[in-house]
C-alpha cells in the first residue's frame, strides 16, 4: 500500500514558512493568514495540520529529536571515537539532505530554543560515551563535550549553506579529525577507542 506523502510535504511547508517568517519578526506578531500564505496553503489546510503557531515550534523539536535518535549509535559497547564518527557521519548526512529546512532552523531567533533539547541530549551522549574512557574531572568532560557540540553544530549547519561546498565525507572527517585530536590525550584507550 503506498502512503500518502502530501500531509508531510505540507507540515514541512509550513515548518519553513514558519522559519522564514521569524527570520523577519517575532513569533507573537505571526497571523496565521501569513503563515498560510508563506507556506503556499489555505488557512483550512493549515488547520488540518496545527491549531496554533506554537505547535509548529513543537514539531520542529521533533524533527531535531528524529535527527538525533537517528543518528546515534545503538550499540552501546562501542568506543568514544567510533561513536563520535558514526554520530558525525549521520548529522551531516541528514543535514545535507534536507540542508534549506536545517539552515533556516539555524538561522531563526528561536534557533536557541529549537536546539537546546537536542544540545541536552548530545551532551549525555557523549558524557556517557566519555565516562569509560577517561579519568578525566567531571567539569573538564562537560567543557570538553559543550566544545563538541558547539563545534558540530554550527560547522554543520554553516556547511550545509554553503554553495559548492566540501562533500559530506570530507565534512565528516573533518569534524572527526579535530574531535579525535581534542581529545585523544585524554583516552584510556589509544587504539582509536575500539
Amino acid at each position: 500500500m503506498r502512503v500518502d506523502s502530501r500531509p508531510i510535504k505540507t507540515r514541512k511547508s509550513i515548518k519553513q514558512a514558519l522559519l522564514v517568517l521569524l527570520k523577519k519578526k517575532d513569533m507573537s506578531s505571526i497571523t496565521i493568514s501569513e503563515l498560510a500564505n508563506e507556506a503556499n496553503v489555505s488557512r483550512k489546510t493549515f488547520y488540518l495540520h496545527y491549531k496554533e503557531i506554537s505547535e509548529i515550534i513543537e514539531d520542529i523539536k521533533i524533527d531535531l529529536q528524529s535527527l538525533f535518535d537517528d543518528s546515534i549509535m545503538k550499540e552501546k559497547r562501542v568506543g568514544f571515537r567510533v561513536r563520535t564518527l558514526n554520530f558525525i557521519n549521520n548529522i551531516v548526512k541528514r543535514v545535507n539532505e534536507e540542508e534549506e529546512y536545517y539552515t533556516l532552523m539555524a538561522s531563526s531567533d528561536y534557533a536557541k530554543i529549537i536546539f537546546n533539547p537536542l544540545e541536552d541530549k548530545l551532551k549525555q551522549e557523549f558524557l556517557y560515551a566519555l565516562d569509560s574512557e577517561t579519568n578525566m574531572s567531571d567539569e573538564k568532560k562537560e567543557c570538553l563535550v559543550d566544545f563538541m557540540i558547539g563545534g558540530i553544530i554550527n560547522s554543520v549547519l554553516k556547511w550545509a549553506n554553503k554553495e559548492n561546498g566540501i562533500s559530506t565525507y570530507e565534512q565528516s572527517n573533518i569534524l572527526f579529525e579535530i574531535i579525535n585530536n581534542n581529545v585523544a590525550c585524554y583516552l584510556k584507550n589509544d587504539i582509536n577507542g575500539y
